[in-house]
């Protein structure tokens, strides 16, 4: 592996980043979607599920509504939503279930439930499921 390294002549480096979330989306007629609207650190897929959701919310509601009526309701219920998507995002999301075990077993452990019960884990992953939309509603 060192040697691999040492022989690469050229290292790039990708940062994730993400963007504060916007304060409006639509003006007139027009509106964002997707990561024009709300740039994600791309956790769990985020940057297609949540550009999903929006379309999907969107054509919903154009479905149902006059086009200014079906824009202002669209950002009304997505801007607040994925605004604390990207909250979330920036202090682990579902990842945090890994900071818990690399925070109580820092050497290492034998099976990761003498580290973090099922329950931490569900309530992590549920939680974020719930928050992203990901849900499955009844």
């Amino acid at each position: 592996m060192e040697a691999l390294i040492r022989a690469t002549r050229e290292i790039f480096e990708y940062p994730m980043c993400d963007r504060d979330p916007l304060p409006f989306w639509t003006r007139g007629r027009v509106t964002l979607m997707g990561d024009a609207a709300h740039s994600m650190y791309p956790v769990g897929s985020n940057g297609a599920s949540q550009a999903i959701l929006d379309a999907r919310c969107l054509a919903e509601l154009l479905a149902s509504r006059p086009a200014q009526d079906a824009l202002a309701a669209y950002e009304a219920g997505r801007l607040p939503a994925t605004a604390a998507l990207v909250g979330s995002n920036r202090t682990g999301g579902p990842e945090r279930v890994i900071d818990l075990v690399a925070e109580r077993a820092p050497a290492g452990f034998e099976r990761l439930e003498d580290v973090v019960r099922p329950e931490e884990i569900a309530a992590v992953t549920q939680g974020y499921a719930t928050l992203a939309g990901f849900a499955v509603r009844a």
